[in-house]
């Protein structure tokens, strides 16, 4: 026997399936992450990348084919990383070697080369918690001369590259639950610089320099739903005094600041005191800094050694 046929049954079944599918779909995207407890204004933006934008330069330029290679061993330590809840997790120190390089192509530009910064991060997990920053590059570009009544005006423009990730991040068993999500390097993305640098002799044995500039920081965080950024604003100001024949000494506040509320861990500023020792092509650098945000490593400490070389 034939059941005659009913159109809304079929229609009300089709509903109901419909329906189902797309709960299932839906759910998930409604349920909270508990692989990675990390968003974007939970990230700690100013311990991963503060350092970067927080070294000082001046608006001075050296003579056509002078370089330079720069390397050296800092410590960065913090006793109570933000928002980490793990107690294991909460004392950080990072122990980095910096390759640094710069080359005057021409009495007016200075190009500058951060290849990488290896690292070892405590506690020691695993592999992930050792390796190189991503790499930066940048361009410095004099727009003034220093005059008498008149600093040196220098605008730099750079960009760091996206080879490098923060492993913790990205692999769902570590959180602020389990680690300090920071073990890696960089954003895992592109990230860019620009910077007006100003200079000015003040006295014979004393300079004063100062920065500001933007810096756009891509952030990984929210990788499931798309990127979201930081826009940065990096400051800076320095004293530089000459002590005696070849010692000096410099005493600085630099730092970032962020300029979107939505990224509230982004305010990394440091109070720096250098002491350097002029050779006739070295320069020994030892380096103190105390942190003045709670996004910043609250102790930092090494040393730098600068080798200069002409390229006739």
């Amino acid at each position: 026997m034939t059941l005659p046929c009913n159109p809304m049954l079929h229609l009300k079944k089709r509903f109901i399936i419909l329906f189902v599918l797309f709960l299932s779909l839906r759910l998930p995207l409604f349920a909270g992450d508990t692989s990675n407890t990390i968003t974007r204004n939970e990230f700690n933006f100013g311990h991963q990348l503060g350092y970067m934008y927080s070294r000082m330069d001046n608006a001075y330029f050296r003579e056509s084919g002078n370089w330079s290679f720069e390397t050296g061993l800092v410590a960065y330590y913090t006793p109570k990383m933000p928002l980490v809840r793990n107690p294991f997790w909460k004392e950080r120190t990072i122990v980095m070697i910096p390759l640094y390089f710069t080359f005057s192509p021409c009495p007016t530009i200075e190009l500058q080369a951060d290849l990488t910064d290896l690292f070892i991060e405590f506690p020691y997990q695993d592999i992930n918690n050792a390796g190189g920053k991503s790499p930066r590059f940048r361009t410095k570009i004099r727009l003034l001369e220093e005059k008498s009544s008149l600093p040196a005006i220098a605008f730099t423009v750079g960009v760091k590259f996206s080879s490098a990730k923060p492993y913790t991040i990205w692999a769902n068993r570590h959180n602020y639950d389990e680690s300090n999500g920071l073990a890696g390097a960089g954003t895992g993305v592109a990230d860019y610089l620009l910077l007006f640098t100003f200079s000015k002799q003040i006295a014979t044995s004393m300079s004063l320099s100062a920065r500001i500039g933007l810096a756009p920081i891509g952030s990984p965080v929210e990788y499931k739903r798309g990127s979201a950024q930081a826009d940065e604003i990096p400051y800076g100001f320095q004293l530089k005094k000459t002590l005696f024949a070849n010692w000096a000494t410099s005493m600085e506040v630099s730092g970032m600041y962020n300029g979107l509320p939505a990224t509230h861990l982004a305010h990394y500023s440091v109070v720096r005191v250098q002491i350097t020792r002029s050779g006739r092509r070295d320069h020994f650098t030892l380096n103190l800094e105390r942190g003045l945000t709670r996004e910043t490593d609250t102790w930092v400490a090494g040393f730098y050694e600068k080798w200069d070389f002409y390229k006739k």
